[in-house]
């Protein structure tokens, strides 16, 4: 009888033991669920200093929550809507609509917009189906020079855009919107551009060796003195693209719609193409 006592008593101490842990466990997980909402308060506040004076409390704000990204995966779409909004509010696109913009924005964008976009563009799991798209819709963003290699920009409305001599190495842009995008110096070696409308962009003398421009829409875009080495551009529609002395040596021209391109002075050395290349009439045909 003694030993029955005593097991029972062990088991209830165990059961004991173990619901002290659990509710323990549960306490930890509340509290951290509790900092991680003060955190998310806290930035979102200081991103909502209004004021020249207020620029380094919204970049607080604005890094906090890139923080609280990588710390807490579950708000990470949550932070990337309250970022977007922010862009959007403060990058507005001008009325009328954007086909009536072709020059840049006169002005770079603030350096919290700019701080924005870059984190977002560098967010921690872009394959994640809620994570992957930027809602930039509307806006007219200058980002010269901005540091965006290997970024995560597709599907990401960008047209119009000012990214002159911008670091977009190994960039994700396939789909993005360019249309009038300027992007010349730009470099762009290595990124995805696959899909992109590129439609009347300036990419004279931008760096876009090895990139993938499959089924690109580089119409009327000014090409001028752009390195497209080992560019591959099977399907891309250049109608109208002015590539006046770009350098297409090594380039996949396959499928490629140039038979109402300038290519005067144009680098066609070795580069691939078959019988569905359309070149135009006064231009040799490349060596395949």
């Amino acid at each position: 009888m003694s030993v029955l006592l005593v097991a029972a008593g062990l088991f209830y101490t165990n059961q004991a033991n173990r619901e002290q842990q659990r509710l323990a466990v549960q306490q930890q997980q509340l509290a951290v669920q509790q900092q991680v909402a003060d955190r998310f308060a806290r930035a979102v506040d200081q991103l909502g200093q209004e004021g020249a004076g207020k620029l380094s409390i919204r970049l607080g704000g604005i890094y906090s929550l890139q923080r609280l990204m990588r710390d807490s995966p579950a708000d990470e779409p949550s932070i990337i809507e309250v970022l977007c909004a922010f862009i959007r509010n403060h990058a507005p696109a001008p009325r009328p609509a954007k086909t009536n913009r072709p020059s840049p924005p006169p002005n770079a964008s603030p350096g919290d917009v700019r701080a924005a976009f870059v984190v977002l563009a560098h967010r921690p799991s872009p394959d994640d189906r809620a994570n992957s798209r930027l809602d930039l819709p509307d806006t007219w963003l200058s980002l010269p020079h901005a540091n965006l290699g290997d970024a995560h920009l597709s599907f990401t409305d960008l047209s119009f855009a000012n990214l002159t001599s911008a670091h977009l190495s190994d960039a994700d842009l396939s789909f993005a919107n360019l249309t009038g995008a300027h992007l010349s110096d730009a470099d762009l070696r290595g990124a995805d551009l696959g899909i992109a409308q590129l439609r009347g962009a300036d990419l004279r003398g931008a760096h876009l060796s090895d990139v993938n421009l499959r089924g690109a829409d580089l119409r009327r875009a000014d090409l001028r003195g752009a390195y497209l080495t080992g560019a591959y551009l099977r399907g891309a529609n250049l109608d109208g693209a002015n590539l006046t002395g770009a350098h297409l040596r090594f380039a996949d021209l396959s499928d490629t719609d140039l038979s109402g391109a300038s290519l005067h002075d144009a680098d066609l050395r070795d580069a691939r193409r078959d019988e569905t290349t359309r070149l135009p009439g006064d231009v040799p045909t490349p060596s395949g």
